[in-house]
């Protein structure tokens, strides 16, 4: 499988994402076990991005990157929250 340019820039925007959110964890700002964990806020920012394209490029967010990107670009941003929080 190969994956689009708008694939790619998908998956990346998901680990800046985890970097930004593991920054928030070791400032404090996001709890662990708190209402929203991590993980919930790197779902949340990759649907909203999602939704903001595909509004300013004029098509249906389902239809700009496929699902293996979408649960590629979430493992990669939860994995560097949960390595970034040890490690930032």
């Amino acid at each position: 499988m190969r994956l689009s340019r708008n694939e790619l820039l998908f998956i990346a925007f998901g680990a800046v994402l985890g970097v930004l959110v593991a920054g928030g964890v070791k400032a404090g700002f996001v709890q662990q076990d708190g209402a929203f964990p991590p993980f919930v806020i790197v779902l949340f920012g990759l649907g909203i991005v999602e939704l903001v394209v595909g509004f300013a490029s004029g098509r249906a967010p389902g239809t700009l990157v496929g699902m293996p990107a979408r649960f590629l670009a979430f493992f990669v941003g939860v994995c560097v929250v949960l390595l970034g929080a040890k490690f930032v």
